[in-house]
């Protein structure tokens, strides 16, 4: 018999279990289908079209998703600029998130610690906050400094949110104090809305940068010894080839040496410490001589 792990690991009912595991993946597959049905509309977005701003050139529907797609994608940057692309890049995130707890069924990462249980109310609060600070500073920053970009849009640069916030910051706060906050305010949210850490973030960059550079000073020592080995091989090279041209100029003649035959004396005291012999009828005796 063969076990589902959730089964095992939960002590749910199977029918609940599997009532609640078909919906998550429905939510997971509409969820991906609404994000790329948003992000053609917003990519073929045109003016031409008849939407909720315009009335259009009367001609026939540019956009990708049809008259509900140009609708949108009116909507969209006539409320909030280009700054929508936002909502479009944090719902991207968390379908991305939903998936991977789908994937996980809820056991944390490998070599994560596990933590104290946390309302998920309050993290889901904490995070559309965040969004909604993330959209508030960007928008006022697109009124304020990307208004070149207005012919492109069908209101205002920002949309109505930043039209509105806009003037109201710059009023109190100035044009470069009113930039600083919503720089800084915006800076936080970005963290916030996609859960990572300008510190690690700065620290892996720092760190990429650094091996760049210790791959590149490698080379550059590894190129040098190279050519060092290279120049001192042609100066070798050279220096033998000089020897070469030496050695076939001067033709040295080979010394040959002869042995020198000496004539050496002989002994008189060995003729005359000679053993005579001592029989003379004996002469052709084999006995050896007494010295």
């Amino acid at each position: 018999m063969t076990y589902s792990l959730d089964t095992l690991q939960s002590g749910a009912p199977p029918s609940r279990q599997g009532a609640g595991r078909f919906a998550q993946e429905m939510g997971l597959v509409l969820g991906l289908a609404a994000w790329l049905f948003c992000l053609l509309a917003l990519w073929s977005h045109s003016a031409q079209d008849a939407a909720w701003s315009t009335s259009g050139s009367g001609g026939p529907v540019r956009n990708w998703g049809g008259r509900l797609g140009a609708v949108l994608a009116d909507g969209g940057y006539f409320l909030l600029g280009f700054s929508v692309w936002w909502l479009l890049l944090a719902g991207g995130w968390a379908w991305c998130a939903a998936l991977a707890s789908w994937l996980r069924a809820g056991a944390p990462r490998p070599g994560q610690t596990p933590r104290q249980p946390q309302s998920p109310l309050a993290g889901r609060w904490v995070w559309w906050l965040a969004l909604a600070l993330l959209l508030l500073a960007s928008t006022s920053l697109e009124w304020s400094r990307l208004y070149r970009f207005e012919a492109r849009l069908p209101g205002h640069g920002g949309g109505v949110l930043g039209w509105w916030l806009g003037p109201l910051s710059m009023r109190w706060l100035g044009f470069t104090g009113s930039g600083l906050a919503w720089i800084a305010v915006g800076v936080l949210a970005l963290a916030q809305v996609f859960r990572f850490s300008w510190a690690h973030a700065a620290e892996r960059i720092g760190g990429g940068l650094d091996a760049l550079v210790d791959s590149f000073r490698q080379k550059r020592e590894i190129a040098e010894d190279k050519a060092l080995g290279q120049r001192a091989a042609r100066e070798r090279e050279e220096v033998l080839q000089e020897e070469r041209v030496e050695i076939e100029e001067l033709h040295p003649v080979p010394v040959m040496i002869e042995p020198v035959l000496l004539d050496v004396p002989k002994s008189e005291r060995v003729a005359k410490e000679r053993q005579k012999p001592l029989f003379q009828e004996l002469p052709d005796s084999k006995l050896p001589q007494v010295d």
